[in-house]
């Protein structure tokens, strides 16, 4: 469900508000939308770096993987896990215990069906600023990172502004950042943070029906939209 992102912050901006540089600073690019069906790269902190933010591949992959990214993604799309599936594979589960990841965006996208017309909301803080994402990460054998964006049961927030999924990609608070690295936590205190998260300072924008279309600009897409047949009564939010 959640395959596009959206991280529009630059460098700076994400090495000053976290302190943490950026471990390959040129090949950074700030992206209106990040479509995981392109093989796109998406910034993250791992838990084997915590004090670089590295860049992945998006849709993770076994680590001894040899084929092409696009063709594991055909035939097992991981760009996102659900957190219930960590236990029926063992690479997930290998990988949930010993390499979590942070990936940083500005935000990311739901949808609501309403008469036959789906409508694309934009969900980031109402500042603009970078947050954090809980993924897992795995290395292959050339160097590169691919990574997993994990997604668990949507807040009551997020489910007002869809209604073909409930789930939403895990939020982790800056105060929870080092306990999510963190290689000593147990399962169990990683299955509670999950479970219970804390609220979120996301605040959702519809946005243009183009969303959908394939081979448009994303320009100016994040701008919020007023839609006279819109399915959300902001007044009762």
């Amino acid at each position: 469900m959640y395959y596009k992102l959206s991280n529009t912050a630059e460098r700076n901006q994400i090495e000053q508000l976290f302190k943490i540089p950026f471990k390959y600073p040129n090949l950074y690019r700030p992206e209106i939308v990040i479509n995981g069906f392109m093989e796109s790269s998406i910034p993250i902190i791992t838990g084997e770096e915590p004090d670089k933010v590295s860049l992945g591949i998006w849709g993770i992959l076994p680590e001894d993987y040899r084929d092409d990214w696009s063709a594991f993604q055909n035939m097992s799309n991981t760009l996102t896990i659900d957190e219930k599936m960590l236990d029926d594979s063992s690479w997930y589960k290998t990988a949930f215990e010993r390499r979590r990841c942070l990936i940083i965006v500005t935000g990311f996208f739901t949808t609501f069906l309403q008469k036959g017309t789906i409508y694309p909301y934009y969900l980031g803080r109402s500042d603009g600023a970078p947050f954090f994402l809980a993924g897992i990460y795995n290395k292959l054998n050339d160097g590169f990172i691919t990574a997993s964006l994990l997604v668990g049961e949507a807040d009551s927030y997020v489910q007002k502004f869809q209604n073909l999924t409930k789930t939403m990609p895990v939020v982790v608070p800056e105060n929870h950042t080092q306990l999510w690295l963190d290689q000593s936590i147990s399962l169990g205190g990683l299955r509670e943070m999950m479970a219970n998260p804390l609220p979120n300072k996301l605040k959702a924008n519809p946005i243009a029906k183009d969303f959908f279309k394939n081979n448009i600009s994303y320009d100016s897409m994040l701008t919020p939209l007023d839609y006279s047949d819109n399915p959300i009564d902001e007044n009762e939010l």
